[in-house]
């Protein structure tokens, strides 16, 4: 018997030690050792896909999940198509094993296998090179045994199930169930679950995509499978094998393309959360291409649109092209590429007028006007080629006037003012000094990007306060500080949103007047090859800019025609999401009431005013009260000499309400354009080829204008010289007094 026990004992010891030592002595793959390698998958801020990226095999991989949050359906299936025993073996499967090698000889071939899902990850996580010998074999089940003895089985089937290949270059779980179904893990059935647990046998073969019909019986067996093992209960088997299987292809996706080429750029692997929200994006992206439609016969092909959650600074939309496929320019970012922003740029002046002690009751002489600089004149002009007169800030912010914008910008410093706190807003493409940009850096000289300059308008929407924009919620909520002052943004946001202050420029409804409170300013370049609609609530800032990229100029678009109907229908979606507030009115700010002709305060004891409208003032810094002196007999105001041709001119909108002082009425006529030596090239990019020419003078009455060589159009009030090629000499002449002024003009062709 002890001779016995001594034969019996030694292969029960070599037994033991091959089992549970021999495996030791081999190392786990390197792979294995590491996290799962993932592709990066854009998420909207709730979740959604927008896009998932191939990793640099070319596959695509989601994130790993964890035992926990793999449903137990799908853990099910997984070991009904592949390990029933996963839990009871010890990682190679000997009762498996003797099946296979009984069923393989007893037909000559094999027909069957044995591995298990640890001997599979072992396999998957192993580099291969060359023929797969029974060393390699061995080694292979080596490694299994160890891993069985060194992991959970919850650990080894988590690692196996992000690991193992569905087919269609989708690597793991939850890859799988949304390529397959565009659904997360949990909101599988068990019928999914199992068609997902058919195709790691042959990923290239169970191609559901290609042949359905042929994975479906496989699909089935396992279900039975799941039954069989009492998985299933009789009515969820019922149930599971009465589903039609629909499949929901899902390639990654390709949302928010811009949004997420602009995130591309830093390194991030797995799961990166945007701010972006997916059905907001999708709807602002409808918006602009029926618009787009509307807007063909005039030569607009694209447009882009940037809201910013102002309580954040994230982006919840960004659109930067009418289609990323359009074939004529729509992978360019139209949020990114910079564009001239035109009048978008004026509400910065004006605030800062206001920080160093103007009102909205201000008076700009919205008249003719020229600066020297170092290359020459600047003259600038107002988009109705005409001026205003004596203008509040109100009213020339309001009506978006060039030439009122340019004396403001003139009277704080220049652009040595205004261009460092335009750079403090976010403003990066601002790279040149300010001798560079001058007094036209107010109305757009300088060409900005829409997703800053809506950011810099975001800054106004706090009243002040800059937080930096974000498209990815992993940078958490962006710290803030104070760059402009709360009073004196609050009155930029009331001016904006007067719909009367622009009435005179815009009319009483155009696109800009929202049910709800809302301040907005457009922008159109010189050229018509960009225009822009910024504006901004509380709750959210939207900006628009619509043209062309490769830079041709639109057929007579502006802000309100272009951009604005984008603009106003995202904020009409907004509104019906979010309903919008407005802002309480800070307790620094009082009412008065002032003259609009003069700026000047009045009271009850004020000279009684033909004209008066309520305005607001930082308290402290009311406007100088009325004096007897500042109106003649009739009531009229009476405006400095300065004043005097304009009056005169049919561009008076204010008629018998203002005059001049009566020793100052008749002044020395001067034509104020075309200044002698005057030269104009003529551009076919430029509305009209610029051949039309406003002809402007100061001191005489019914002023009667001639030129022998060129054509004279009167329109109203205002007269016109078309211009061609030549040097022509005109003439103005007062036709009472007989006083004459003489002018020229060069024109040449470009």
């Amino acid at each position: 018997m002890r001779r016995r026990w001594k034969s019996l004992l030694a292969p029960l010891l070599a037994m033991a030690v091959g089992w549970w030592g021999v495996p030791w002595l081999v190392a786990l793959p390197e792979e294995l050792m590491r996290a799962p390698m993932s592709s990066t998958i854009y998420l909207a801020r709730d979740g959604t896909p927008l896009r998932h990226l191939l990793d640099e095999n070319g596959n695509r991989a989601a994130p790993p999940v964890a035992y926990a949050e793999m449903p137990e359906a799908l853990v099910h299936a997984l070991l009904a198509a592949e390990d029933k025993r996963f839990f009871s073996h010890g990682g190679i499967d000997l009762i498996a094993v003797a099946r296979a090698g009984w069923d393989n000889a007893r037909s000559g071939r094999i027909v069957s296998g044995a591995s298990t899902i640890h001997q599979q990850l072992i396999k998957n996580t192993t580099p291969q090179s060359g023929k797969r010998t029974l060393w390699v074999k061995v080694v292979e089940a080596l490694r299994a045994r160890r891993l069985a003895m060194s992991w959970k089985r919850e650990e080894v089937l988590a690692a196996y199930a992000n690991r193992v290949s569905f087919g269609n270059l989708m690597t793991g779980v939850a890859t799988a169930a949304s390529g397959y179904f565009h659904k997360p893990l949990g909101d599988l059935t068990p019928a999914e679950c199992a068609l997902l647990a058919a195709l790691p046998q042959s990923p290239a073969r169970l191609n559901p995509f290609r042949n359905l019909e042929g994975v479906l019986p496989r699909q089935r067996r396992i279900l039975d499978k799941m039954h069989e093992l009492h998985w299933l209960s009789d009515e969820a088997h019922r149930v599971a094998l009465d589903q039609k299987v629909v499949l929901q292809r899902f390639s990654g996706g390709f949302e928010a393309p811009h949004a997420i080429e602009m995130l591309r750029g830093e390194a991030k692997e797995g799961k990166v959360r945007t701010t972006l929200d997916a059905p907001l994006q999708q709807q602002v992206e409808t918006i602009m291409a029926a618009r787009l439609e509307m807007l063909k016969g005039r030569h607009v092909t694209h447009a882009a649109v940037v809201i910013i959650e102002n309580a954040t600074g994230e982006v919840r939309a960004l659109a930067g092209s009418r289609d990323f496929f359009a074939k004529d320019g729509g992978q360019l970012n139209g949020a990114w590429a910079p564009h001239s922003p035109g009048s978008a740029m004026k509400p910065f002046t004006y605030l800062m007028a206001f920080e160093r002690g103007a009102t909205a009751a201000s008076i700009v002489a919205d008249l003719p006007v020229e600066f020297g600089t170092a290359s020459g004149t600047y003259k600038p002009e107002n988009f109705s080629l005409r001026s205003y007169g004596p203008m509040t800030y109100r009213y020339a912010l309001g009506n978006s006037l060039n030439i009122s914008a340019v004396r403001v910008l003139d009277s704080i410093g220049g652009a040595e003012t205004l261009l460092p706190k335009l750079r403090e807003l976010g403003l990066s493409t601002l790279n040149e000094d300010a001798a560079h940009y001058g007094l036209g850096l107010t109305i757009g000289n300088a060409s900005v990007r829409l997703v800053e300059l809506a950011n810099a308008y975001a800054c106004l929407a706090r009243l002040g306060k800059y937080k930096r924009w974000t498209l990815r919620q992993e940078d958490g909520v962006a710290e803030e500080r104070r760059l402009l002052g709360e009073n004196e943004s609050w009155l930029i946001a009331d001016i904006l949103s007067d719909n009367q202050a622009r009435e005179m420029a815009f009319g009483g409804w155009s696109v800009l007047r929202l049910p709800f409170k809302c301040a907005v300013k457009t922008g159109t370049s010189s050229t018509f090859r960009d225009n822009w609609t910024v504006g901004y609530t509380p709750e959210f800032t939207v900006g628009v800019w619509a043209g062309n990229f490769d830079n041709t100029p639109m057929q007579d678009v502006s802000g309100v025609t272009g951009a604005g109907p984008i603009f106003k229908d995202v904020m009409l979606h907004l509104n019906e999401r979010h309903a919008m507030s407005w802002y309480a009115m800070p307790k620094d700010i009082v009412r008065a009431r002032i003259d609009p002709r003069t700026g000047r305060r009045l009271t009850l004891q004020s000279p009684p005013a033909r004209v008066s409208r309520e305005d607001f003032f930082v308290s402290g810094k009311l406007p100088p009260l009325a004096q007897a002196g500042d109106y003649d007999a009739k009531g009229r105001a009476i405006l400095p000499r300065e004043y005097a041709g304009w009056i005169g001119s049919g561009g008076n909108w204010l008629g018998d309400l203002v005059t001049t002082a009566e020793t100052e009425a008749r002044a020395v006529l001067k034509i104020t354009n075309p200044i002698p030596g005057t030269v104009v090239i003529l551009d076919p990019d430029i509305r009209n080829n610029g051949s039309r020419l406003l002809l402007q003078a100061v001191g005489g009455e019914k002023v009667k204008w001639s030129c022998e060589t060129l054509e004279l159009r009167s329109e109203g009030a205002h007269t016109f010289a078309i211009l061609k090629p030549g040097r022509h000499e005109i003439e103005a002449r007062e036709e009472a007094g007989g006083m004459r002024e003489r002018t020229f003009v060069i024109v040449r062709e470009e």
